[in-house]
């Protein structure tokens, strides 16, 4: 057989078929050994988390600050503002200088306070070769920011431009809509602070915020890289050893509690060509066993481009560009929600469909091939983000903050490919029932209402 006529038949159905019957498929559940970084404290109660990673002459480097982030922020902002403004200016340089000397040593350094979080995180990232300059740069922005003025108005204004930009943007305000309305009175439910909320702002709120809540006994300053565990521990106690400061004991919200009936709210764009939808539910907190089943329902359901959705609603409808079924959760219970834009005279029949699959996971065990399906491909993305020394050491951050054993990232692969049939349509019941769903839709109201109404108040 000739190349050409080689070539011409991979492209045949019956090629394809006999090399998919054909291909090595091993029915060992994967088995990894990630570094592990045993947790030291400093005196001052300054956490340390470090792990030799030889792979790349890179390190990377995080300082993590619980309860700074935004669900204990006293306005709204607050939390957000007072991270981007650590790299604004510190220890007599500006942020051009602060930029320009990470850049120098092959390094950058970035702060974040995200939306719905209990910590803040710096990061900073680069060559081994230079760790002790980037590290020590690091740590000033982190111990002596400055807040000044001129850079305050910028990074204000920057914000409220992000703002306004963001609800112009139909997914957005659905999304927002949806946690808005899920959390109700918790701070979660605020993911983006208003451009009236953040003129309220001033440095000096920022820099009391920073003097409250970034406190040693409640930092964690992990690292990974080409980098001796003991000599980041070394570096960490030489530039923190005498960092003081009270602790403030944050304390959570009340969890915020799950529809108990299904509910419509519809914002109204005239004229609109498409409908944004969001519809879902609170969930569980990060160390609840639920976690293991519901990722792997979620993943046949609507994870992916194999998912259950995605091959009904784009594959076989043509009613969407993408769907999608995302969740989360932290030490407080998280959500899940379907999300996709379709056609305006779509919009009903879509809401129906994802209904009726949510439906179809509470009343029916999953098929055992496709449940094998869905564990191997939750399996798989998380072997394959282990390639990221970057996840490496969120999970090490992880086991450290919810007290995870020392082998739970070794036994995750394990206990996912374990989940059966009964486990994963009992989640589901529990938290994917389509009867206590929320359902968010952004589109032109004259046209989706009356087919809406059908579906709850």
């Amino acid at each position: 057989m000739t190349r050409r006529e080689l070539l011409a038949l991979t492209g045949t159905g019956s090629f394809a078929a006999e090399r998919l019957n054909r291909a090595p498929i091993s029915r060992d559940p994967l088995r990894v050994k990630l570094p592990e970084a045993e947790p030291v404290k400093l005196a001052n109660g300054l956490a340390v988390l470090a792990m030799e990673d030889n792979r790349l002459p890179i390190a990377t480097a995080l300082f993590q600050f619980e309860g700074a982030g935004t669900i204990y922020s006293p306005k709204p902002g607050v939390a957000e503002l007072t991270a981007d403004m650590l790299v604004e200016g510190a220890a007599g340089r500006s942020g051009k200088q602060i930029a320009d000397e990470a850049a120098r040593l092959g390094a950058s350094i970035a702060s974040l306070a995200s939306g719905a979080a209990e910590t803040v995180t710096v990061e900073g990232s680069g060559l081994t070769s230079h760790f002790a300059e980037w590290f020590a740069l690091e740590s000033s922005v982190v111990l002596h920011p400055a807040f000044p003025a001129d850079e305050f108005s910028i990074v204000r204004q920057r914000k409220t431009v992000e703002a306004r930009v963001r609800l112009t943007r139909p997914a957005n305000v659905a999304a927002e809509t949806a946690q808005r309305t899920l959390y109700a009175s918790h701070p979660a439910g605020t993911t983006t602070p208003s451009p009236e909320a953040l003129a309220a702002l001033n440095p000096e709120t920022l820099a009391a915020w920073h003097r409250e809540r970034y406190t040693p006994g409640k930092t964690v300053v992990s690292c990974i890289g080409r980098l001796k565990p003991a000599a980041f521990i070394s570096q960490v106690e030489k530039l923190l050893g005498s960092w003081k400061a009270a602790d403030v004991n944050a304390t959570l919200p009340p969890p915020p509690q799950p529809q108990t009936t299904r509910h419509v709210i519809i914002v109204d764009r005239p004229g609109a060509a498409q409908t944004e939808l969001v519809i879902g539910n609170i969930i569980f907190d990060r160390r609840d066993p639920d976690l293991f089943p519901f990722a792997v329902a979620n993943a046949l359901f609507g994870g992916g481009v194999s998912s259950r959705l995605y091959r009904i609603l784009r594959d076989e409808k043509g009613y969407v560009f993408a769907v999608t079924s995302e969740w989360g959760s932290t030490r407080f219970p998280g959500f899940f929600r379907v999300r996709a834009g379709t056609r305006t005279d779509a919009t009903v029949d879509t809401v129906q469909i994802v209904l009726d699959q949510l439906q179809r996971l509470c009343d029916e065990p999953i098929p055992a091939a496709e449940l094998d399906a869905g564990k191997r491909a939750v399996v798989g993305n998380f072997a394959m983000n282990l390639e990221r020394p970057a996840t490496i050491l969120n999970q090490s951050y992880l086991r450290y903050r919810y007290g995870f054993s020392l082998d739970y990232w070794e036994r995750y692969p394990v206990r996912m490919m374990a989940v059966s049939p009964a486990e994963a349509q009992t989640v589901a019941q529990k938290y994917m029932d389509p009867k206590r769903v929320l359902i968010v839709a952004v589109g032109d109201a004259a046209k989706i209402r009356a087919g809406l109404e059908k579906f709850g108040s």
